[in-house]
């Protein structure tokens, strides 16, 4: 799904009538009697090439933009002389953002998936001087099946995982940095709920803090914090999000059952703390008509791909909060 960093998967599968036809390789990949084979993945062309480097500098801009705006400069397009103020923001989420489709893009290839590069969707960097995000993620097209259920494992963890190692240590950089300031003095501020990892962190490098006391993260914080939240909607167990693939690849088709449910979970989050869960609901219901794609569904995980699932949802524990912000 091409949004917040969420790959899209292609559901074909190739023959080797297929392969001749657009002049691919027709070594047979020994993956079953189908006879399928895994083609060559083509060079991308100049036109992609292209496509790739405009959306990826509009959207520096634009992330650079928001950052200034997330560091308190009003006005940011009257203020350029500060650009350099919104690259500590810019900086650490296309970091997280681009370390999660390479996380992706490194495993599909691995397992010889036709892929492209990622795509950066730049967004607003404020909406009515109210700071955005500057992008809305990355996205990366995958135009072939995974081989068996083990690489769409791990394809599909690999993002989200690779996402947090980089997000983890902003975090902590910025749970450091912190200023400590009132609580009156952030009434009518814009908050963000502290999910269990932060509670952690925030036990374990400052200990616990006086009474009427609150942490004020710096900009990095902000972006680290967004990459939590991002990667806690990738790992939802819906449709072709991350957790998706992940539920299908260890539970096969029953994983619908599991997803309808957590469509139903998510719709009364969604009316009784944050009206955002809705929307992911619809988006899993949208993009879980059909089922992944995977050519051999004999072949078992294996103890490596039952570990990276348990790291995958320790990761959406710690990541997750009902009510993300107010």
């Amino acid at each position: 799904m091409p949004f917040l960093g969420i790959p899209s998967w292609g559901r074909h599968m190739y023959s080797p009538y297929h392969a001749l036809k657009h002049r691919w390789s027709t070594s047979p990949v020994p993956i079953g009697p189908t006879g399928f084979v895994i083609p060559p993945v083509p060079r991308p062309t100049r036109r992609a090439t292209r496509l790739h480097l405009a959306l990826c500098c509009v959207t520096v801009l634009t992330t650079i933009l928001a950052g200034m705006r997330w560091a308190d400069i009003a006005s940011p397009l009257q203020h350029m002389e500060l650009w350099y103020r919104g690259i500590p923001f810019a900086g650490t989420l296309l970091a997280i953002l681009f370390c999660h489709e390479m996380g992706h893009y490194v495993t599909a290839r691995f397992y010889g998936m036709d892929v492209t590069f990622p795509y950066f969707l730049p967004s607003p960097p404020f909406i009515m001087d109210i700071p955005f995000l500057g992008t809305f993620g990355a996205v990366i097209r995958m135009k072939s099946a995974p081989r068996h259920r083990r690489a769409l494992l791990l394809v599909g963890a690999a993002g989200p995982i690779a996402g947090f190692c980089v997000a983890l240590p902003a975090l902590i950089y910025a749970l450091a940095t912190a200023t400590h300031v009132p609580m009156a003095a952030t009434t009518g501020e814009m908050s963000f709920a502290s999910p269990l990892l932060v509670d952690l962190l925030q036990y374990l490098l400052l200990g616990t803090l006086p009474d009427g006391i609150v942490l004020q993260i710096n900009s990095v914080g902000v972006a680290a914090w967004f990459g939590l939240l991002v990667t806690v909607f990738n790992l939802l167990p819906l449709g072709q999000l991350d957790g998706g693939h992940i539920l299908y690849a260890l539970l096969g088709p029953q994983a619908r059952y599991l997803s309808w449910a957590v469509m139903g979970v998510l719709l009364i989050l969604g009316f009784v703390a944050w009206p955002g869960w809705v929307l992911w609901a619809v988006l899993g219901w949208l993009s879980g008509r059909q089922q992944p794609t995977v050519l051999d569904q004999q072949e078992p995980l294996g103890r490596i791909s039952q570990v990276i699932a348990a790291m995958s949802l320790a990761i959406f524990v710690l990541c997750f909060v009902p009510i993300p912000m107010q």
